[in-house]
């Protein structure tokens, strides 16, 4: 095998979230009286973690930022999955990967608890380690978190791959000196990936079986 252990990024690599996290912050927004966004504009805010997406959508009205985040937070822990939902071929693939003996985590900069309240009922039966947003444990694109779910999976640098879709993703496959399989169905596209990476490209998710052998 070329990989032996996959670290996959959630939001747009995994899980299609846009919209609920355009929902819930469009809520948030509208509570506090502040212009809504569009899924499309909303997909460039994500990818450091919630405070971020909402401070990106707030440039102007930096005041409102914690009342936001906190209205953001209470509808979205009740409304996370109305529309999310796992990428065609993520399931099967993931089955797959793991009768192949292949070790998987997710690390997202999206909040512990809801990586673990989304993920465990969908994956939890494949992907045990599971590492968000927690206090003194560096975001990515530091390499922090990413190190935290190998040695929790007991895994080195050889042999293991970064998957993700993001600019974020890029920068914490650099830091983390792993090689980078970016998803060009995620949130910035295949145009995007081209441009800033030097990894591998794949269109449907069940690809990353090719490029693993």
């Amino acid at each position: 095998m070329k990989y032996e252990t996959l670290i996959f990024d959630l939001d747009g690599t995994l899980l299609n979230t846009i919209d609920d996290l355009t929902d819930s912050l469009n809520y948030a927004l509208s509570k506090n009286g502040l212009n809504k966004y569009t899924t499309d504009e909303v997909k460039f805010f994500v990818g450091s973690g919630v405070k971020v997406m909402i401070e990106r959508a707030l440039i102007g009205n930096e005041e409102h930022v914690d009342k936001v985040f906190n209205d953001f937070l209470e509808h979205y822990q009740t409304n996370n999955a109305n529309k999310t939902a796992l990428y065609e071929g993520v399931l099967e693939t993931v089955e797959k990967l793991s009768q192949l003996g292949i070790k998987m985590a997710i690390v997202s900069n999206k909040y512990q608890k809801g990586v673990e309240d989304i993920c465990i009922p969908l994956l939890g039966k494949y992907i045990s380690v599971m590492v968000g947003e927690q206090p003194n444990l560096k975001k990515k694109p530091a390499n922090d978190m990413v190190y935290l779910a190998m040695e929790k999976l007991g895994v080195k640098l050889e042999k293991t791959a970064y998957v993700g879709d993001s600019d974020i993703d890029v920068l914490t496959a650099q830091n983390s000196k792993l090689d980078f399989i970016g998803c060009s169905y995620g949130f910035r596209g295949r145009k995007f990936l081209e441009e800033h990476s030097n990894g591998f490209i794949i269109d449907k998710f069940e690809e990353i079986l090719e490029i693993i052998k």
